[in-house]
């Protein structure tokens, strides 16, 4: 009797954890990684090593004055964001099993995998002289991001955060800035 016992609570905490998932509710600085989280219903992700990338939205992104020197370069980097998103949520995903996969157009969802749709709503690259001058967080770079996890049709979370970066040489920092907030997305990935 005390080994069916014994037996039954490993399986079912076992269980417990394949099936472990943030519970429904809203969530400020949610394991010290994104600003915002909110839960809207309960998910099951377990088993699944999909994460399907929707085009990322950038209309939200203020653009630079196109006399400004970050404007072509702010542009370029837009164009060609859902690309450097996925590879760096590949690169930051790829060690415990994930597989990032971009999707063609906005209405695909899968049942069998993550699907993460992200709405780019800031891509500043400060202003040099302002962060060597006045400091005090004057000038610095932001960039920031609002998003949805889809389980199949529903979705099930929604999320917003940003990253505030102080390095000076403009084309580093673009890159350096989308780096940081994927390293942040995996690990919210990682955690759900």
């Amino acid at each position: 009797m005390k080994r069916t016992t014994i037996i039954l609570a490993i399986l079912m905490f076992s269980c417990m954890g394949m099936m472990a998932q943030v519970k429904v509710g809203k969530y400020q600085d949610w394991k010290n990684t994104i600003d915002q989280l909110e839960v809207k219903a309960a998910y099951d992700f377990s088993g699944r090593k999909t994460v399907i990338l929707l085009p990322v939205m950038t209309s939200d992104v203020k653009l630079p004055e196109e006399d400004n020197d970050n404007y072509n370069l702010v542009t370029k980097a837009l164009t060609t964001l859902t690309n450097s998103v996925a590879n760096e949520l590949n690169k930051n995903l790829e060690k415990k099993g994930y597989k990032v996969v971009v999707a063609e157009n906005a209405d695909v969802r899968d049942p069998e995998a993550i699907v993460l749709q992200l709405n780019w709503a800031e891509f500043d690259l400060g202003n040099r002289a302002l962060r060597a001058w006045v400091g005090f967080g004057a000038g610095n770079a932001v960039f920031g991001t609002e998003g949805v996890i889809y389980d199949g049709d529903n979705a099930v979370i929604t999320f917003k955060h940003r990253r505030i970066s102080q390095m000076d040489n403009y084309s580093k920092l673009a890159a350096k800035g989308v780096k940081d907030v994927c390293k942040d997305l995996a690990k919210m990935i990682l955690g759900l």
